[in-house]
């Protein structure tokens, strides 16, 4: 990106606004800030600093201070604008991340999205921006994660055609309507996985959840009526990417077979269903957490949060380090690749975590090009080779080891199961895992009968 600026809306931030504009400017050597008729002191506490200060006279709301930043930034000829909000909720350090994607796909919204990082949201902040998610993804023709951060970065082409209300009832609208808007003109936005940081001590948020919930949502169904309420765009954001990304995955046979499935599931009044979770649920509380000596341990991966690992990936790996270390001479294998919007693999998140902890870089071995489990494990056989006659230890979380335990003996792996914790919990999120391994399983049981039965060659060599 040849020249951008940072756009910053100030409304009663003296406590932090300093501290915000000062690590903008290590990335950026324009940052405007807009003060938005603060009455704390907001803009004194920043005239020393080498950042364009705007001052409305009167608080216009945040919608008129984004607008007002853009147009001065656009007008002075950047090719993109980056906005962040001034109470240190985003972090400035983060920006070059969002050049460098947007270098990879010009042309598109950036937008930092905290909803991965789902434990560290105040519970009404998060469950109302779900709800806006919903909507606002309905109107736009596409599923957007996280609608409401005000972290992102705009092209510029997308900022000098755009006529949109910016009153002070709109502070919040606005950041929605925009990528309403974008959408129309065939500009879409692209999820950048960033930190929920909300500190204990600082101000309360200028974002309503009930009364700005009400405006979007208003300004949402008025588009929607006015489109006929769009049933393409419900259709495109929540059911199409499904569709697309599994027929990415497992093909038109996979998804034949998931039809058939489902049917199986309907004939029988989901008896089928059931007996699958009682296999899941049998599994996940008898598998040992222990294994014998063995020359392999495999690590099935998890999907990242952030780029890091999570805590039921730490308890896979810790698991693996407690075998490893009874038995040095075995090796650990972390399988799983890029997946989501992160730019590191599982396996090589997981490789740190166990290099972190003590286990020999020669005692690692990863595996980062698979997507799911059933390419975990089918990448497993080719990298094990004659080691396949041994008995390695699979270790995963207990509520997906009767997946793992399925898809390897159909691969014609020998192995032990071993769980990642202690003992099995049960409660209404183990419940609903075991349900979705449930399914899955159904799915897999159901393909793999039918192809059997029709000696269908392609679809067995995809999962035997």
């Amino acid at each position: 990106m040849n020249q951008f600026a940072v756009v910053i809306p100030a409304y009663n931030e003296s406590s932090t606004i300093r501290d915000v504009a000062r690590r903008a400017l290590a990335q950026c050597q324009h940052v405007i800030v807009v003060d938005d008729g603060s009455i704390d002191g907001t803009a004194d506490v920043i005239v020393d600093l080498p950042v364009v200060l705007l001052r409305n006279e009167r608080n216009c709301g945040k919608a008129a201070s984004l607008w007002r930043g853009m147009q001065y930034a656009i007008e002075r000829g950047v090719n993109a604008v980056v906005t962040l909000d001034a109470d240190g909720q985003h972090q400035p350090e983060d920006i070059p991340r969002f050049l460098e994607m947007a270098h990879k796909h010009p042309d598109h919204i950036i937008i930092g999205s905290r909803m991965s990082d789902r434990h560290a949201f105040p519970r009404r902040r998060y469950y109302a921006n779900r709800v806006a998610n919903f909507w606002i993804s309905w109107a736009a023709g596409y599923y957007i994660k996280d609608s409401q951060s005000g972290f992102r970065l705009y092209p510029a082409s997308l900022l000098r055609h755009s006529k949109l209300r910016v009153s002070t009832t709109h502070g919040f609208v606005f950041e929605s309507e925009i990528l309403i808007e974008a959408a129309k003109r065939g500009v879409y936005s692209l999820t950048l996985p960033i930190s929920a940081i909300y500190k204990p001590n600082s101000r309360a948020s200028h974002f309503r959840p009930v009364l700005d919930i009400v405006r979007i949502t208003r300004m949402v169904a008025w588009r929607l009526i006015s489109r006929g309420l769009y049933p393409w765009g419900l259709f495109r954001a929540f059911l199409f990417p499904r569709l697309r990304l599994k027929s990415l995955m497992v093909g038109a046979d996979g998804l034949a077979m998931l039809l058939l499935s489902n049917v199986a599931i309907l004939m029988t009044g989901g008896i089928s269903l059931w007996w699958q979770w009682r296999r899941v649920y049998r599994i996940a509380r008898q598998s040992p957490i222990s294994a014998p000596a063995s020359e392999y341990y495999l690590v099935l991966g998890m999907r990242l949060r952030n780029g890091r690992v999570t805590p039921d990936y730490v308890s896979r790996l810790t698991r693996a380090v407690m075998l490893q270390k009874q038995n040095p001479q075995g090796k650990i294998l972390v399988l799983g690749g890029v997946t989501g919007a992160d730019s590191v693999s599982e396996a090589q998140a997981g490789k740190d975590f166990l290099l972190a902890a003590g286990i020999p870089e020669t005692s690692i071995l990863t595996e980062d090009a698979s997507r799911h489990t059933l390419e975990n494990l089918r990448q497993a056989r080719v990298m094990l080779g004659t080691a396949l006659n041994s008995q390695n230890v699979l270790i995963t979380s207990r509520f997906h080891l009767a997946r793992c335990h399925a898809f390897s003996a159909g691969l014609g792996m020998l192995h032990h199961l071993c769980a990642a914790e202690d003992e099995f919990s049960m409660n209404l999120r183990s419940v609903m895992r075991l349900l979705g391994e449930a399914y899955y399983l159904h799915w897999y049981v159901v393909g793999k009968t039918l192809s059997t039965w029709m000696a269908s060659r392609r679809m067995l060599d995809k999962i035997t």
